[in-house]
């Protein structure tokens, strides 16, 4: 593998965190290690790339323009070890992938697993955030390939549809609410008690969308608890006669073993779609690769469909 200059991996660290202690953990040395390593830097540059102001440290006019061309300098050597690698059929590298809760939680560990299998070679990082973070990471390059719940207004961005997802109302096995009943009509659902995903959840949006379609303010509903994953209202569904929007990713080893039940409600769609984004524009070999494995791994199941 060619490697990029360790100054400059250094630089982009704290250049990313605008702090150096941050940058020398994320790099795994010393603090000296990292003011070292920029010093380095300046000098070769001629020119100071960080400047402080009072305790907040701010890159300088040449940090932004090393910053820029740095990034882009990365990406290309790792281009370059992916080309080099696929000459003897091996894939090698680091893929950086952002996703949203659900995804990260439910659907992307499996396929990563796969993926890992398949591709040994390759390191994998993953960070989490709503889809407006996932797209502030790709466009300041810290992850390759973003994997949201929503689209966005972002002409920036290119959205492609990865699977199709369904929420659906889930209580325990056994909710003597329920017993004896195939189906509840969209106004019965007032009458029962929920748990909630706290506010500005991907999920909350699909769930209040789909009230309003039916014609019923969701505003009517008795939130019980709001909490903040999906495990723990999972949790709590299990020991209460409460109800809950979840996605049927999330509670299909709970459906499996019989504890969770799905309700039906008629004429009530919550229906949506998972998208790959990222900025327009060519794809690197390593998010392509990832792309099309999991367009593979759920086309077995019939779980998705591409936009082409």
């Amino acid at each position: 593998m060619i490697n990029v200059d360790f100054k400059i991996l250094v630089f982009i660290s704290a250049a990313r965190h605008l702090n150096f202690t941050r940058a020398a953990k994320e790099m795994n040395v010393s603090q000296p290690a990292v003011s070292k390593n920029i010093q380095e830097l300046e000098i070769q540059a001629g020119r100071n790339l960080f400047e402080r102001r009072g305790h907040t440290l701010i890159l300088t006019k040449a940090g932004r323009l090393l910053l820029n061309h740095a990034t882009r300098l990365t990406s290309v050597y790792e281009d370059l070890n992916c080309e080099l690698a696929m000459l003897d059929g091996v894939l090698s590298g680091e893929l950086r992938l952002g996703a949203s809760t659900t995804l990260s939680h439910f659907i992307l560990p499996e396929i990563l697993a796969s993926f890992h299998l398949s591709f040994p070679n390759i390191g994998i990082k993953v960070l989490h955030g709503n889809s407006r973070q996932i797209e502030d990471l790709l466009l300041d390059q810290t992850i390759d390939l973003g994997v949201v719940e929503g689209l966005s207004d972002n002409l920036s961005m290119k959205y492609e549809t990865f699977v199709k997802d369904e929420v659906v109302l889930v209580t325990r096995a056994g909710n003597p609410k329920i017993i004896g009943k195939d189906s509840v009509l969209p106004e019965d659902l007032l009458e029962f008690e929920y748990i909630f995903r706290e506010q500005g959840s991907g999920t909350n949006e699909v769930i209040y969308k789909a009230f309003t379609e039916a014609g019923i303010d969701w505003r009517g509903l008795y939130a019980k608890v709001y909490l903040a994953s999906t495990e723990s209202i999972k949790n709590f569904l299990l020991k209460t006669d409460c109800f809950s929007f979840l996605s049927i990713h999330a509670i299909a080893k709970e459906l499996k073993s019989g504890e969770l039940e799905i309700v039906e409600v008629e004429n009530f769609n919550m229906e949506r779609n998972f998208y790959f984004v990222r900025p327009h524009g060519v794809i690197g070999h390593l998010p392509e690769a990832f792309r099309k494995f999991a367009y593979q791994h759920f086309s077995k199941n019939g779980l998705f469909h591409s936009d082409g």
